[in-house]
């Protein structure tokens, strides 16, 4: 299934990304979790610059941070607003204080879209699985011109395939800490995100996808290479 060259909607379109983790699973389960993110998100929609979220979980169970919360928007400027920076992060059905931060650590990223790869129709619910992948390569143009003119029309040939997001990283922190202050390494230049469908991902098309001879060139030289897969676990919409 070949696809075509997208543009997402709005005037500087970009993801929020956040990758988490529980941090005290005795006082907070997997499932008070999942109620306080479908509270959070009620939240983050009462604002004007959200219209969809998706949430999806690792899944390698020994993976750090093993659940993501994809959050696409029509401007990237938004995340500066102080309407964004109002979102409460306190709830009183939490223990304790309330405050999400003391039970639960966030990767928080900002990304500037670059290219939607889609089929002409393309199915709007979530997907089965998300493969996120972060590169920071030694050529940026070549990495570029190799995902535009090859390696995307590849994938879209591989079983299941659904389509593929681009971005580039303009911001991170962790939690609501400034962006020098954290603990967690700086995250690869870029972020794709390959979106696919059915009830297994077709490992052995994707491994065969790696072996190919551009490719492997690409991925020697990456400087950082980030690879996590995901399974869907809920959408939302406004």
């Amino acid at each position: 299934m070949v696809g075509v060259d997208n543009q997402a909607p709005g005037k500087q379109p970009g993801l929020l990304f956040v990758n988490s983790k529980i941090t005290k699973p005795d006082q907070l389960s997997p499932q008070q979790y999942t109620a306080w993110y479908a509270r959070h998100i009620e939240d983050i929609f009462k604002t004007s610059g959200f219209k969809e979220a998706a949430r999806w979980e690792a899944l390698d169970p020994t993976q750090d941070r093993p659940y993501l919360a994809l959050y696409p928007l029509e401007d990237l400027n938004f995340l500066n607003s102080d309407e964004f920076k109002a979102i409460p992060v306190h709830d009183d059905q939490l223990p304790g204080s309330g405050a999400v931060f003391e039970y639960a650590d966030f990767d928080t990223r900002y990304y500037a879209f670059e290219q939607w790869y889609e089929p002409e129709k393309t199915k709007s619910d979530q997907p089965d699985f998300v493969i996120a992948c972060g590169f920071t390569p030694s050529d940026d143009a070549e990495y570029d011109d190799w995902y535009r003119t090859q390696h995307l029309r590849e994938v879209s040939e591989i079983t299941g395939w659904r389509k593929t997001g681009r971005y580039t990283l303009t911001y991170a922190r962790q939690n609501r800490k400034p962006a020098g202050d954290s603990d967690i390494a700086a995250p690869p230049k870029f972020l794709t995100l390959h979106y696919f469908d059915g009830a297994s991902l077709p490992e052995r098309e994707l491994a065969k996808s790696g072996e190919e001879p551009r490719a492997k060139k690409n991925m020697a030289a990456m400087k950082e290479t980030q690879i996590a897969v995901f399974k869907k676990l809920s959408q939302f919409m406004k």
